[in-house]
């Protein structure tokens, strides 16, 4: 009964929310918990189904962050004060994750997304001082 009230949170927050495996999380807790447990503790909570749950919220809230950029974006470009911009470029800047990598959106095609470019390639090199 201790794990559960000291590890259970911490562990159904991590499977949940961050998508760890269980695998994971043991390690992650040290190996304080042991798999059986967790996966008990899985299915008595559901955790398969809370996990669902907070992706198609989670997916839900990008899409509402992509839609309020668009509209500063366009109202940017139609209006472009100073204000304007800087609203679009905060919204823009919520589609950013912590890392700064870029999210591509969904309409990108499968082409766009294998590799560099000949194109980008030439400009890294050129940036790099290789050319």
């Amino acid at each position: 009964m201790a794990k559960l009230a000291i590890y259970n949170d911490e562990a159904k927050r991590l499977y949940v929310q961050e998508g760890f495996s269980l695998d994971t999380i043991v390690g992650m807790l040290n190996g304080k918990v042991s798999r059986k447990t967790l996966y008990n503790w899985k299915i008595q909570g559901d955790w398969d189904a809370k996990r669902k749950e907070y992706l198609n919220q989670t997916k839900d809230l990008y899409t509402e962050l992509i839609e309020i950029a668009r509209l500063m974006i366009k109202e940017a470009k139609a209006n472009p004060t100073s204000k304007n911009v800087m609203a679009a470029f905060r919204a823009a800047s919520m589609l950013l994750p912590k890392d700064g990598t870029r999210i591509m959106e969904e309409e990108t095609s499968q082409e766009e997304r294998k590799g560099l470019t000949a194109d980008a390639i030439a400009q890294i090199e050129k940036e790099v001082g290789l050319l």
